[in-house]
């Protein structure tokens, strides 16, 4: 058995004109690529800036809705069993007070309305 080392390949003649177009039009076909890929990259850059931009807008609160929301319950603590500051409001305060409790009062029979269909 004679071994004379590695066996070299030699490239066919279509191997050749393949490899040959190849390398002509296959740089063009890498830069046309690149090109592509850097104007994507731009996009999803951009893209992404607009997406931080909404997510901070949305996410700004109205500061005054808080507060009244907050205002509210701390009020209506301090009347909660105390008379001498039910007393000390006004009517329209007082019908503002009637108001809220009736909306509470219709929100809760419709609660209860539906359990009773539901069970």
């Amino acid at each position: 058995m004679n071994n004379n080392g590695l066996i070299e390949y030699k490239e066919s003649f279509i191997t050749k004109i393949r490899n040959f177009f190849k390398r002509l039009f296959g740089k063009k076909d890498n830069q046309y690529n690149s090109i592509q890929e850097k104007t994507n990259v731009n996009i999803s850059e951009s893209i992404n800036e607009e997406k931080k931009d909404s997510f901070i807008t949305e996410l700004s609160v109205d500061d005054k809705k808080i507060n009244n929301i907050i205002e509210k319950k701390n009020f209506l603590k301090e009347i909660e069993g105390n008379e001498e500051k039910l007393n000390m409001l006004s009517i329209d305060r007082l019908q503002k007070l009637e108001k809220y409790y009736d909306s509470i009062i219709a929100e809760n029979d419709k609660k209860i309305k539906k359990l009773k269909s539901s069970a």
